[in-house]
């Protein structure tokens, strides 16, 4: 009778395991971001941007793509570019949220977009002329573009920008440094919402090789994920073929397709569902009573 409890109560494991794990892959889920700035929400760059998706659909590759209000504007006042997003979406790539909070833009000279929880009344100088509203606002703009926004890049790791974390986003990314290519998510509080982060490092902080050498040495279970800005891929024809050779590379290590996801895709592939880790805590709890004690 003990072998047949243990035996299923080990096919239960490996079930809960399977489902935790998800299906057994050799590749990382790869993820690439594009950040739409400000200074450039313009249609030279949004024909750049149609660009690089249409290069990443080539090789079945997920964009996520984070708007800035700027671009949202533009893309809501021209049904041409808006079937473009619908189309985007449509495919499988994200539109996510980007965001410029105030207390970093005053501190790195960057361009604030307007959008802020901080009172008017703290704002410096003449600043509170260029408000544009609060972070309910800003969210609310960026959800008349097709899809559901589910994560974003906020940037706030400054004093004050922490209150800018829109309630209704459920992942945050963030990062630059080569060393943050490869992770797995982490909670953390942003003025009191629990956020599962992520983070990715900027794809022009290193040389091919080396990027290629982060995929290679990434586990099954880790997001391996770069960002860059649409910015960078119209800077020069080289940085252009730069990114369409990185999604060759990504197409060739993985011709299925399944592990080029999107930022939403990895953070739910990777996180534990709480039902499931409560189930295999129990199972395994279950296992460890009913192992035959040796004296």
């Amino acid at each position: 009778m003990i072998k047949i409890r243990l035996g299923l109560l080990k096919a239960i494991v490996l079930i809960l395991l399977g489902g935790y794990a998800g299906p057994l892959r050799a590749t990382p889920y790869a993820v690439f971001v594009v950040h739409c700035e400000p200074r450039n929400a313009d249609e030279e760059s949004l024909l750049q941007l149609r660009e690089m998706v249409i290069k990443a659909d080539q090789h079945q590759v997920k964009l996520t793509i984070d708007f800035t209000p700027p671009w949202v504007e533009m893309i809501l006042t021209d049904t041409l570019f808006f079937g473009w997003a619908i189309a985007w979406n449509e495919a499988g790539h994200e539109l996510g949220a980007h965001h410029h909070p105030y207390w970093v833009s005053k501190e790195r000279g960057t361009h604030w977009d307007g959008y802020t929880n901080t009172p008017q009344e703290d704002l410096l100088d003449d600043d509170a002329e260029d408000y544009l509203g609060d972070m309910d606002d800003y969210l609310a703009l960026l959800n008349q573009l097709p899809g559901t926004r589910t994560s974003g890049t906020l940037g706030l790791g400054y004093a004050g920008d922490e209150l800018d974390w829109p309630q209704d986003l459920l992942y945050s990314a963030k990062g630059h440094a080569y060393d943050e290519i490869v992770g797995q998510p982490e909670l953390v509080d942003y003025d009191g919402h629990e956020v599962w982060q992520m983070n990715h490092g900027l794809f022009w902080n290193a040389p091919p090789s080396l990027i290629e050498a982060a995929y290679h040495g990434a586990g099954p279970d880790d997001i391996f994920a770069v960002v860059t800005h649409v910015s960078n891929y119209e800077e020069s024809a080289e940085s252009a073929q730069a990114v369409e050779d990185f999604f060759t590379f990504l197409g060739n290590e993985d011709p299925s397709g399944d592990s080029l996801v999107t930022v939403t895709q990895a953070m739910r592939a990777t996180i534990p569902e709480p039902a499931t880790g409560a189930l295999l805590v129990l199972a395994c709890s279950m296992l460890a009573a009913m192992r035959p004690r040796m004296y």
